[in-house]
């Protein structure tokens, strides 16, 4: 047997790609490599990198967000303001 029965358990290679763009689609990812490493389709092994990598794509989607609003906040501060009118008693 010589190491076949420590072969990894990866998807095949024509498996089509998953697309990643919100909290959402992670959620989705790991549900699914769950799934796959409950029934045996998946190595535990893949399933962590899976796991690390998306806590890894988490965080760079939470700071893109951050740097969005921190624009937003940066460029509402340089708009020019209306005068304000003074009201008399």
């Amino acid at each position: 047997m010589g190491g076949s029965r420590n072969r990894m358990k990866t998807l095949a290679p024509d498996a089509p790609d998953v697309t990643v763009r919100n909290c959402e689609d992670v959620v989705r990812l790991l549900a699914e490599s769950i799934n796959q490493v409950r029934k045996g389709q998946l190595d535990p092994r893949v399933a962590n990198a899976v796991g690390y990598l998306a806590n890894v794509l988490i965080r760079a989607l939470e700071q893109g967000e951050v740097e969005a609003r921190l624009a937003a906040l940066e460029a509402a501060l340089a708009a020019p303001r209306p005068a304000r009118q003074e009201v008399a008693p």
